[in-house]
């Protein structure tokens, strides 16, 4: 009896490990999406290399506050257009995506505008009067991506994955050629804001010559209008708490560090958020699309394909995030030059985070998904406690480090709070997360022993 029930579970777990490797995983839209954005990120970090070695840690604090802003402005406007077309009937209709490609358009040159203005007052509140042109160049942007098709949106509803994920990888090579020959030329931040205007330039020429049915007609249609404001309306208060949890660190540390104690930060926390691209595209172009059709379709179904999403490149993502944490000292000392080692321990703390945005994100797009909207902004409120409280609290104690502490963990109370709510929708799978939080936990130990054997073996290092 004991050897037919190991049997059976030994059977189960093949079965499983066959799913979770079977080719459609391998080379499916999850596959698509995570291959191209890591290698988007090898190359981002091959970048960065060349670049720090042609810049001072200042340029990349210049531009890293000018980064901080713009996704604030950003945020405060953000009107979920991406999620409102893939949920709709209409998403598919020329009238309707010529309505909201106009709103999507007025946007981006309010936004623009707005960037443009603020330039000079938020370079002498920050005392940092050198950001002040740089912000008003590369306000631009945002007009330029505001006039970009739809098609990047709407990709998602046609499943065309792979080719959004080509656009970006190109739009990104641009961008890195273009910031290297920059960088070698001028010597200082005004390459870094030349490559993201390349960048902006060509993924919105691309969103017209890539894909079809890409021209829009401008168009104003105010019924169409008050339905996109109701829908986002939750939205923007998300992203209101969204901003606040994401860029305070930022917008403190601005404020207390030099440009060039900052510029060393920047590169921590550029390197932290660069795995989030990750989750950023493999929930909203996966999970997100596929949680829709089955909420539409086969709302008893959503249980199963939410955990069937979850292949060898989820799990792979986990393990390499959980190696970032063990391993981040190596990694700065490896990569760049003494200037920047106090990075570090940056990068270790904020890994943490990175690490479990895999979880809360793929939670909460299956969630709005399938209509439970409100969890986004109950979920962000659960964040916005833990960063006064902890945040505070951190930064009276210890300092900017206690601050970067406290976002370490931030994700910790919104995975608390999805996991209760899918467990009460009878959502929740247990084993399966387990198994997740046990495929990161290897990959923090991986990451230990090897950022120890690297110190003891290469000393120099």
């Amino acid at each position: 009896m004991v050897v037919a029930a190991d049997s059976a579970t030994g059977s189960a777990l093949g079965r499983r490990l066959r799913g979770i490797f079977s080719r459609e995983r391998l080379t499916g839209p999850t596959a698509t999406v995570v291959v191209s954005t890591a290698a988007i990120n090898i190359l981002r970090i091959g970048n960065t290399m060349l670049l720090t070695r042609l810049l001072a840690p200042r340029d990349f604090g210049l531009v890293g506050i000018i980064g901080s802003i713009f996704f604030a402005i950003s945020m405060i406007t953000d009107a979920g257009f991406q999620s409102y077309i893939v949920r709709h009937e209409r998403g598919d209709e020329p009238e309707f995506l010529d309505a909201i490609w106009s709103i999507h358009m007025l946007r981006g040159l309010l936004n623009g505008a707005f960037a443009a203005a603020l330039a000079w007052p938020l370079a002498m509140i920050l005392d940092k009067p050198e950001m002040a042109p740089l912000m008003a160049v590369v306000s631009l942007t945002l007009v330029i991506d505001g006039a970009m098709s739809l098609t990047l949106l709407t990709a998602l509803r046609r499943n065309l994955v792979r080719r959004l994920s080509i656009v970006d990888t190109v739009a990104f090579l641009a961008q890195l050629v273009t910031g290297v020959i920059a960088a070698w030329l001028l010597r200082n931040a005004w390459a870094l804001i030349i490559s993201m205007l390349a960048y902006s330039l060509l993924r919105t020429t691309a969103s017209y010559l890539v894909f079809p049915d890409s021209r829009r007609r401008f168009r104003i249609d105010r019924a169409l209008s008050g339905d996109l404001w109701r829908f986002s309306r939750i939205i923007a208060a998300s992203s209101m708490l969204t901003l606040l949890m994401s860029q305070v660190d930022k917008l403190v540390l601005a404020r207390l560090f030099t440009l060039s104690e900052f510029g060393v930060y920047a590169i921590a926390a550029n390197l932290a958020i660069a795995p989030i691209a990750i989750v950023g595209l493999y929930t909203s172009r996966v999970v997100y699309p596929a949680m829709a059709e089955a909420g539409r379709n086969e709302p008893a179904s959503v249980k199963r394909r939410f955990y069937e999403l979850r292949g060898p490149m989820f799990y792979l993502y986990l393990f390499g995030a959980g190696g970032l944490i063990g391993g981040a000292p190596m990694l700065i000392r490896l990569l760049y030059d003494p200037r920047y080692v106090g990075a570090g321990p940056f990068l270790q703390l904020l890994a943490i985070a990175t690490a479990l945005s895999m979880l809360t994100r793929s939670a909460n797009e299956m969630l709005v998904a399938t209509g439970h909207t409100r969890t986004t902004l109950i979920a962000n409120l659960a964040r916005a406690g833990w960063l006064v409280l902890g945040g505070v609290a951190g930064l009276l104690l210890f300092g900017p480090i206690g601050l970067v502490g406290a976002l370490a963990v931030i994700e910790v109370p919104p995975l608390v709070y999805y996991f209760v709510v899918m467990r009460r929708l009878s959502l929740l799978d247990a084993p399966r997360e387990g198994l997740a939080f046990a495929v990161l936990l290897a990959g923090v130990a991986g990451g230990v022993v090897v950022n120890l054997a690297a110190h003891w073996l290469l000393p120099w290092l």
